[in-house]
């Protein structure tokens, strides 16, 4: 009798994850051009002055522009976080909410400030990946 049972593949593809390539690492005449604008996104955005808008209409150099657009991101979430705290408020969550959200935020963008200083390009934690994501059209001209 012919015994056709599946034989496990010797084939090391097929078992073996691919890795997702990485971003490539920004060129170091980039990053030190970029180097202020990506600072000051941040920075200023602290004291509520959206700088980050200068390098996302400009848009000539790569590293300032990624930090531009993670500071977008910081900003729209904290519009969508004062809109609902400002909902919630009538129940009384809404101002810990806001607080929370504020202080989360803040930490966020003291985080890109590093990462802008030190020349990395690193998404922030839970809210970065929206901001490669929904503003990926915006590049380099």
């Amino acid at each position: 009798m012919n015994d056709e049972r599946a034989q496990p593949t010797s084939d090391p593809e097929a078992i073996t994850p691919v890795p997702k390539p990485s971003p490539p690492a920004p060129d170091s005449r980039e990053v030190e051009e970029g180097k202020v604008f990506a600072i000051l996104s941040y920075a200023l955005s602290i004291i509520g002055l959206p700088f980050f808008l200068i390098p996302l209409i400009m848009r000539n150099n790569e590293f300032s522009l990624y930090h531009a657009k993670q500071t977008l991101i910081i900003w729209l979430a904290g519009i969508a976080a004062g809109i609902v705290s400002g909902i919630l408020s009538f129940i009384c969550i809404g101002i810990v909410l806001g607080v929370a959200a504020a202080i989360f935020l803040l930490v966020l963008t003291i985080m890109g400030l590093i990462n802008a200083a030190q020349g990395e390009e690193k998404p922030l934690p839970l809210i970065g990946q929206w901001g490669e994501e929904w503003f990926k059209g915006i590049t380099k001209v």
